[in-house]
């Protein structure tokens, strides 16, 4: 794993810091902490930039990863959750910091020559560009950031149009990589190496051309992340104090008051049955357990701690009984719970005394506990100290993906499907922990080949490509949220536990702080407005 130099004294930079997005109020005109030209270089900007989109890339991830059931959900409606006022943080991220810096940058790197950092900076600004698009819709684009100039009221562009322009972007970036500028001492995703951003460029414009059903472009593209040692990742230090360097998910997890934060009873539910009797090898480096029960299901109720076993928590009428993953992660008496101690999508319940019982997230991909059986209740600085990774675009990802574009195309998904769960299933060590043996990932994969092969139908198999996939994006749900949307796979999504918890959303709605303070701006009539490039997927998800 590549080794991040100079990262934890480059936190430094207080005021151009993601911000949690629960604080933020700022619109998209101008910026109070923001650098100016006059005051800093290209070096500097790229610096805060690069970190923050780690931050903004994490806490995305984080929403659809809730709506893939890859992470918890709390809350028991989809409007209650992701309300216009739950995205102002993000959406302020993106417009008044990152696309504000990245655009100062590269003025300042067009005056210098420096075609490198530039290059960088136009990756970042197509992959934020793109994932607001996804999220939202149409944005503001052509008249954004010149509050300057006088535009204080940016119209919204449609969404067809900034992919276009994303993807023009992505394609300026790769010119400018090739052009052979002096590379920048502080590249924390790639340490210099310009033939591996090119690489990245390429898969952000794939999975782009994936969303708009372009599979003639997408195949053209050759050129991209098919090995994991190519893996568009942030890696995360493990410096405690000011400034904190650790991955945010070690943040919330390792806390003196134990797990910040609920599993997702549908993921370890998963990872725990596996295939064909075989449980996933991934398992003790996705998750750490602080006890070694679970209270109602191999040991006795606890209803103080265990929110299943209070009055009126409910669970759907055809989940009820051994073949469910509601309350306790497991399907049979004969892969009992063992202290995987989650909560099921949804639950809204409040928080009980169970910090040092619930389960945490491991080695992968916070940095956190590898899980040896120990059953220690863990605290800030245990496991490996936070460093673990945001990922970007992987290369069991873009396989996953080159499986879908098969399907669309009429062909085979099944070798494409094995080399993305092959590369998953290496990936997960690589943080720390045993490392996993061949025996491991060809067991796994046999029982999976198996339950592949006796598959009664393409759409079978397409709910357990679809499962794998989103086992693999754990740390970064966007591309679950977006694949989800495109072809409703898995059919297997945990329901919400609320009988009538609206409608799935299949955009956002826009944040607050945009719709009431830019007068061109409208908000949307309902969640069941789609983005321009999902004709086609289903309108009845969970």
């Amino acid at each position: 794993m590549k080794n991040v130099k100079n990262l934890l004294g480059l936190f430094f930079i207080s005021t151009l810091m993601f911000i949690s997005c629960d604080t933020l109020d700022l619109d998209l005109t101008e910026n109070p902490n923001a650098l100016s030209p006059n005051q800093a270089d290209a070096g500097f900007f790229l610096n805060s930039i690069q970190i923050n989109f780690a931050f903004w890339v994490n806490s995305m991830g984080d929403r659809g990863g809730e709506l893939t059931r890859i992470n918890y959900m709390n809350g028991r409606t989809y409007n209650n959750v992701y309300s216009p006022d739950s995205w102002n943080g993000l959406w302020s991220s993106a417009y008044r910091g990152m696309l504000e810096d990245i655009r100062l940058m590269n003025s300042l790197a067009d005056e210098a020559g420096l075609t490198y950092h530039r290059g960088m900076g136009k990756v970042f600004q197509a992959y934020i560009l793109i994932t607001l698009v996804d999220y939202f819709g149409d944005i503001p684009y052509s008249e954004a950031l010149q509050g300057g100039e006088g535009v204080l009221n940016p119209i919204a562009d449609s969404g067809q149009s900034v992919y276009s322009a994303a993807i023009s972007t992505l394609d300026s970036a790769i010119a400018d990589f090739n052009s052979g500028g002096p590379v920048p001492s502080n590249d924390y995703y790639y340490g210099g190496n310009a033939d591996k951003w090119i690489k990245a460029a390429n898969s952000i414009k794939k999975k782009a051309l994936l969303n708009l059903g372009d599979f003639v472009g997408y195949n053209a593209i050759t050129n991209y992340i098919s090995s994991p040692t190519d893996d568009f990742q942030f890696i995360w230090g493990r410096n405690p104090a000011t400034p904190d360097t650790r991955h945010p998910l070690y943040r919330s997890n390792y806390t003196s008051t134990g797990g910040g934060e609920y599993m997702s009873n549908w993921l370890m539910f998963n990872m725990i049955n596996g295939h064909a009797g075989n449980s996933d090898p991934r398992i003790n480096y996705y998750f750490y357990r602080q006890v070694d029960n679970t209270p109602g299901f191999d040991s006795a109720a606890d209803e103080e701690v265990l929110e299943c076993g209070l009055p009126g928590y409910y669970v759907p009428p055809q989940l009820r009984g051994d073949n469910s993953p509601f309350c306790a992660p497991t399907n049979s008496a004969s892969k009992p719970a063992n202290g995987y101690w989650g909560r099921d999508h949804g639950n809204d319940n409040g928080i009980p005394p169970d910090g040092f019982k619930r389960t945490l997230r491991g080695v992968y991909p916070a940095g956190g506990a590898f899980d040896d059986s120990s059953f220690a209740g863990k605290v800030d600085g245990d496991g490996f100290g936070g460093a673990g990774i945001t990922p970007i675009m992987l290369s069991s990802w873009m396989h996953f993906m080159n499986a879908e574009v098969a399907v669309n195309n009429g062909g085979d998904p099944t070798n494409e499907t094995l080399t993305a769960l092959e590369q998953a299933l290496y990936k997960t060590d690589d943080l720390g922990g045993p490392a996993l043996t061949s025996d491991d990932v060809s067991n796994y994969i046999a029982a999976f080949t198996s339950d592949w092969n006796s598959a009664s139908s393409l759409a079978d198999k397409l709910d357990m490509w679809a499962t794998e996939f989103f086992i693999s994006l754990t740390g970064n749900g966007i591309d679950a949220y977006n694949s989800y949307r495109r072809n409703g796979f898995p059919r297997s999504l945990q329901p919400n536990i609320e009988p009538d918890p609206g409608q799935f959303p299949l955009s956002q709605y826009y944040p607050a702080n945009y719709v009431n303070t830019n007068r061109n701006a409208t908000q949307k009539s309902a969640k069941t407005v789609r983005v321009f490039w999902n004709t086609n997927g289903p309108t009845t998800l969970k």
